[in-house]
């Protein structure tokens, strides 16, 4: 059951990246034997066999991700541009992993904004098109080694406060949903079509799978739309989303970047124009004594 309270987030907050209940950890031995070179459905039989998941769930999972390509396509191009310019700002919001990311980057370095911005995009579109792909396609190897593993090694490379890690249940829960929630939200702002019925179903369904192949236990897992905003809505009002120094430097870094990627001699601020109105401002710098 997906997380009702501020004290299940508080909890939750504590927690890292989990293998026991997830298909993170599932998928862990067969990986480590060449489970790699695996596709989905091989994967997925893999589990049923060794006892990880029912013959129900798994076919329950293969039909969610036959059905993604469709889905997925109608919107591709849109879904791309949301992912700069609001999935990307929201991230900085929640203060665990902006704190992260400037403590494991510098942001004067050379190619900083780029390169984050080139990996997450390699990332979230090798992702995307290994689900897409259906049962032969690649995703879960993917998500297990790219947004699974990536994260472990991390965690385990950067100190993290001694309350809770950087790397917890709820900045994985927080992030998933920056990239299979919001974006819907953001598709409805600009007037596009967003899946509906079914569709929208499939589209929920398939992140809950990668969000688990992340290690998100279930409270941070949810299966419809409706969940998904009542999650959100309970993240943002929880102490771990907020205003920080590094979130500030992280958004004034990605607005200097999109400005510079424009040929125009006054750069349209489209992530002004399109992305979150309340991280925006959230993330405002703060005036010298308040």
């Amino acid at each position: 059951m997906v997380w009702t309270t501020q004290d299940q987030v508080a909890e939750a907050r504590k927690r890292p990246l989990s293998a026991a209940g997830t298909l993170y950890g599932a998928l862990k031995p067969i990986m480590e034997n060449g489970g790699v070179d695996l596709d989905n459905a091989t994967l997925l039989d893999r589990l049923v066999q060794n006892g990880s998941l029912t013959a129900e769930t798994a076919k329950r999972h293969l039909t969610r991700i036959n059905a993604f390509g469709a889905v997925n396509a109608g919107i591709d191009d849109t879904y791309e541009i949301l992912l700069l310019v609001r999935s990307l700002p929201q991230t900085y919001a929640y203060i665990d992993g902006a704190k992260l990311l400037v403590e494991t980057r510098r942001l004067a370095e050379v190619g900083f904004v780029p390169e984050r911005l080139e990996k997450t995009d390699q990332v979230m579109d090798s992702v995307r098109k290994g689900f897409a792909e259906g049962a032969g396609g690649f995703g879960l190897a993917i998500v297990h080694e790219a947004l699974g593993d990536r994260h472990v090694t991390i965690a385990e490379t950067n100190p993290a406060p001694p309350d809770h890690p950087y790397i917890n249940q709820v900045s994985l829960a927080y992030t998933l949903l920056t990239f299979s929630y919001t974006p819907l939200i953001g598709l409805k702002e600009v007037g596009e079509d967003v899946p509906e019925g079914d569709a929208l179903l499939t589209w929920m369904g398939v992140w809950k799978i990668i969000g688990s192949a992340m290690g998100i236990e279930e409270g941070g897992l949810p299966d419809t739309f409706d969940e998904a905003r009542h999650l959100w809505e309970l993240i943002i009002a929880s102490p771990g989303y907020g205003h920080s120094d590094e979130g500030v430097k992280l958004l004034q870094a990605l607005k200097e970047h999109v400005a510079a990627g424009q040929k125009a001699d006054t750069p349209i601020d489209l992530i002004g124009q399109h992305g979150d109105a309340a991280v925006l401002e959230l993330l405002k710098p703060k005036k010298a004594g308040t």
